[in-house]
C-alpha cells in the first residue's frame, strides 16, 4: 500500500470485515484446511490488536476519515526508527524468526522449504 501511495496501510486493510473477508477466500483456496488458514487468521487479529488504537477497526459500519500521507515510505521508516514500541516488537519479532531460523539449522530457502514439507507430514490434521 506504501508504494502505491494509498496510504499508510492502515484503511480498510486494517477491518475486521477485511480480515474475515481475507480468512475466508483464503479457507477455500486451500481447500478448507484449517491449519493453513486458521494462522493467518490468528495472525491477523493479533496484528489488529497491536496497532490498537490507530485502525479503523468496524469500517463501514462506522464512518472513518482515513489518512492519507503524502510520503507513506518516509512515515513509515520514521515510526520505525522513533517510536518504540514499533521498533521493539520489530526487533522482537526478527529475534523469534532467528530463533527459529538457528534453532533449527534452516540457512538457504531450500532448507526452509524441506523443513515445511517434511514436518507437514508430521502433523495429524484432522480436516485433512
Amino acid at each position: 500500500m506504501l508504494f502505491l501511495n494509498l496510504g499508510s496501510g492502515r484503511g480498510i486493510s486494517h477491518t475486521i470485515l477485511f480480515i474475515l473477508l481475507s480468512f475466508t477466500v483464503l479457507h477455500m483456496a486451500a481447500k478448507r484446511k484449517s491449519f493453513i488458514s486458521l494462522p493467518f487468521l490468528i495472525g491477523m487479529v493479533t496484528h489488529l490488536i497491536l496497532d490498537l488504537p490507530e485502525v479503523p477497526l468496524f469500517f463501514p459500519f462506522i464512518e472513518y476519515d482515513f489518512l492519507m500521507i503524502e510520503d507513506p515510505l518516509s512515515y513509515w521508516f520514521y515510526k520505525l526508527f522513533n517510536d518504540p514500541l514499533v521498533y521493539l516488537t520489530e526487533i522482537g519479532g526478527i529475534l523469534i524468526l532467528l530463533l527459529i531460523l538457528v534453532g533449527n539449522k534452516l540457512s538457504s530457502v531450500k532448507d526452509i522449504w524441506d523443513y515445511i514439507n517434511r514436518n507437514a507430514d508430521l502433523v495429524d490434521f484432522k480436516d485433512k
